[in-house]
């Protein structure tokens, strides 16, 4: 079963550090198990290395991917 969890927002530069976005995380894994979810996956760049960090030491693991996008044009 496929469930999206819409973002929960985003972390102001001035709150990093404070656990504000674990917090966020811990809420959309909530969601996700609430939501009768057995797995959670999410996006992210290969620059946002702090980020990439926090996934990881909350229990995300890269796995290999390939995203393909499609951006129509006028």
């Amino acid at each position: 079963m496929a469930v999206t969890v819409e973002p929960l927002g985003e972390v102001d530069d001035s709150a990093r550090g404070q656990g504000v976005g674990a917090a966020l995380i811990e809420e959309a894994k909530a969601r996700a198990d609430a939501a009768g979810a057995r797995t959670l996956d999410l996006t992210s760049r290969a620059s946002r290395s702090a980020a990439n960090r926090l996934y990881e030491r909350l229990g995300f693991r890269p796995r290999e991917s390939r995203v393909y996008r499609f951006a129509p044009t006028d």
